[in-house]
């Protein structure tokens, strides 16, 4: 039996009711890199707790009711390595010392492959040729499914209909090749505006529709897209310039349907058209609210800039591998004296649309540059950086000023990007990059993969690191999918000779599958929650990693 079983391709393995390899083949073997004696022996296969329990809870099932099982799961292999792979389970009987006894025959398929292959066809079958984004299909399937989960509940919707205003008379008198240019980057410039989970699409022609998962900043987003498309686009060294109409609806106040909600978009994107264009409009009134809260939050922040409302609290960046400490990011922090802690994701795009940006960031790249002056860790200190400050004439000598006052060395500086503020930019901005990398400040691309990165942007600007978004991997343990885009990145990044650090850890699984996959830094509140005062990521995760490999196999 052990000769027949050997010749199969395929992981072969037969377990006893109390999950004891009792009979695997070659191919199991070399899938879990461990000896048949090591198999067959008090420890069994080693994998990581969760999978097993995966797996376990399946072999209980089979034993229960007699039925044979076909289940999709994801293991780590013998190299470390995240695979995809389908496991058929059944039972056998068979005559043992005891007499007849059953048995779970498991024969197990590697399909990584196969469901990358498989993912790429549904991406190219939910996206726009042209731009990327999320086609028709795709925006009406996740409103329909957003539609299905917020029923019922609190949560409301925001739906957001846009149209570039002056994109006929570019087609018309440059070409249809200068508007297809000038949509891809409108359509990047979108889908960096958004958070995860939101859906960007391309509607049809020159109108986009953004999904908005929830509602409360429907306004302000609205905003950050008119500042956003305003912004000139150059396309074959011609400088053009489009504006945006947007119009607004909101789940279930202005519609308990797609079609109702797209219809009550599509209204007050004629309303927007018909007074003026270059502007935004809610489908009910409710949005001179918003306008009215968001301009009381413009006025505190401003009153803030000259107070200690301000702080910065510091996260650590690891190495994957040991756990050294690698740098820190510095994260902008408001402790309003009313309303107490008021989060980034309130303030920055307010700062960001009324221009208080500029004045914001400078401050925050001073203070992050003179508490990095007196760490006891000669190591980087990250800083965030806005399209606004990079749009800025004066942004070099403003971070050259920064380093000469704290006396902190250049290559203790790294500016975060993301791809939607280089996406269209002018030659100031590419010189800017150009003259603050030169003096060894260094560069890295943050959010990669959030927002349709593109090869074309790590080919345009040299970056010392990527930073992987954080939504993938908050799913890697899980989806086969998220696992195909990581692994690409790493590739990618390896090729590029650019290190690549992983964003939002939050448990010892996430750590070990991007460890075993090559990542190279790593940063989350598992290895360290931001701090007002900076210190050494926790060393726990990785004992716990050196503990296990010291055991005896």
């Amino acid at each position: 039996m052990q000769a027949i079983i050997n010749a199969m391709p395929n992981p072969v393995m037969l377990k006893d009711r109390f999950h004891r390899l009792v009979l695997v083949n070659d191919a199991f073997c070399e899938l879990l890199n461990q000896t048949r004696e090591d198999l067959l022996g008090e420890e069994g296969e080693k994998i990581p707790d969760d999978q097993r329990d995966v797996f376990w809870e399946i072999d209980d099932e089979v034993f229960r009711t007699g039925l044979p099982n076909e289940n999709e799961e994801v293991l780590t292999d013998g190299t470390g390595s995240l695979r995809v792979v389908l496991t058929r389970k059944c039972l056998v009987t068979l005559p043992t010392q005891s007499g007849q006894q059953q048995f779970l025959l498991g024969v197990i398929t590697d399909v990584t492959r196969f469901r990358e292959s498989e993912a790429r066809a549904q991406y190219l079958a939910e996206h726009d040729a042209l731009t990327g984004l999320a086609n028709r299909a795709q925006l009406n399937d996740r409103l329909e499914a957003e539609i299905k989960a917020a029923g019922g509940t609190d949560n409301k919707l925001a739906l957001l209909l846009l149209d570039l205003d002056g994109f006929k008379e570019v087609n018309d008198t440059q070409g249809h090749h200068v508007g297809d240019e000038l949509l891809k980057i409108i359509a990047k410039r979108l889908a960096g505006l958004v958070r995860a989970g939101d859906v960007v699409a391309r509607y049809g022609g020159d109108e986009f529709c953004i999904l908005q998962t929830s509602a409360a900043r429907s306004a302000d987003l609205a905003e950050k897209i008119i500042t956003t498309v305003g912004r000139p686009v150059s396309v074959n060294g011609r400088q053009l310039c489009v504006t945006a109409s947007v119009g607004i609806a909101i789940f279930p106040e202005d519609g308990t349907t797609s079609d109702e909600l797209l219809q009550s978009a599509d209204s007050a994107l004629y309303h927007v058209k018909r007074s003026g264009r270059a502007g935004f409009y809610k489908y009910q009134p409710e949005v001179h609210l918003d306008q009215s809260q968001r301009w009381n939050v413009e006025h505190e922040l401003r009153e803030a800039l000259g107070t200690d409302q301000l702080s910065l609290e510091f996260q650590p960046l690891a190495s994957a591998q040991d756990g050294q400490l690698r740098g820190f990011e510095a994260l902008c922090r408001w402790q309003h004296p009313v309303y107490g802690e008021i989060s980034p994701d309130v303030f920055i795009p307010v700062a960001e649309a009324t221009g208080l940006i500029k004045e914001l960031g400078a401050w925050v790249l001073r203070e992050a540059c003179r508490q990095a002056a007196r760490w006891e860790w000669p190591v980087q200190v990250a800083v965030n950086v806005s399209p606004c400050q990079l749009e800025d004439h004066n942004f070099p000598d403003m971070v050259f000023d920064a380093l000469r006052e704290a006396n902190l060395p250049p290559h203790r500086l790294e500016l975060e990007v993301t791809e939607s503020a280089l996406i269209g930019q002018s030659d100031t901005t590419t010189e800017a990059l150009s003259v603050l990398r030169a003096k060894g400040i260094g560069f890295a691309l943050d959010d990669f993969g959030a927002g349709w990165s593109s090869l074309s942007t790590l080919r345009k600007f040299k970056f010392d690191r990527l930073k992987i978004d954080k939504s993938f991997i908050w799913q890697i343990e899980s989806d086969p999918r998220s696992v195909a885009i990581v692994r690409a990145v790493l590739g990618l990044a390896k090729s590029l000779g650019v290190p690549v650090t992983a964003e939002g850890i939050e448990d010892q699984a996430q750590l070990l599958a991007l460890r075993n996959m090559g990542c190279t830094e790593v940063q989350g509140f598992h290895l360290g929650r931001p701090n007002s005062v900076a210190s050494l990521p926790a060393q726990e995760p990785w004992q716990a990693i050196n503990e296990t490999n010291e055991k005896p196999s």
